[in-house]
């Protein structure tokens, strides 16, 4: 989904004003929008049923942390191209991700796991929900769609602070014990 999200971004250039722009008026990013909902209820769904039923796999657990990080990074990168999103909110929430994950790959260097968290899992809602409203564009609900999936993204770039934090003291404990 990550290439038919980036090429549908990519079509999308031209707008309407926001006061023009009717919510069920036909747009590219409004077509990203809806691969963000699919792509991110496939994603909760795929991971409970794996739990569930212990169809777990180590290509899984792998994957599905890239694929949550690549699909974050085309999505910003290209709203950032659109102008929907401000570079410093870009290069913090990159650059959370890229420090976890270079954090946990330390970890696992060392023989620790540390597992996703509650406060990790519900970044990547708030993540995905913000992507989708940018995507949107024009109105939602009556709401401009780039002002709710811009404080959405705030939310979740405070989750992402905050799951970072637990990420980083959670390794410092695991190296003490």
């Amino acid at each position: 989904m990550i290439p038919f999200l980036a090429l549908l971004l990519n079509a999308d250039t031209e707008q309407l004003p926001f006061d023009k722009d009717t919510m069920l008026r036909f747009s590219t990013g409004k077509l990203a929008a809806l691969v963000v909902l699919i792509a991110g209820v496939t994603d909760l769904l795929d991971g409970y049923y794996a739990r569930k039923w212990k169809i777990e796999s180590l290509l899984g657990k792998f994957l599905d942390p890239v694929a949550d990080k690549l699909f974050l990074l085309v999505g910003l990168v290209m709203l950032l191209k659109l102008g929907r999103v401000d570079a410093w909110l870009v290069i913090v929430l990159l650059s959370r991700e890229f420090l976890i994950t270079a954090l946990r790959a330390v970890a696992a260097g060392e023989g620790l796991i540390i597992a996703a968290g509650r406060w990790g899992k519900l970044k990547l809602i708030f993540q995905m929900i913000g992507l989708g409203f940018l995507m949107w564009y024009g109105t939602a609900f009556g709401l401009s769609a780039v002002k709710v999936g811009t404080w959405i993204l705030y939310i979740a770039l405070f989750t992402s602070l905050f799951s970072g934090y637990h990420y980083l003291r959670d390794f410092l404990s695991a190296r003490k014990s």
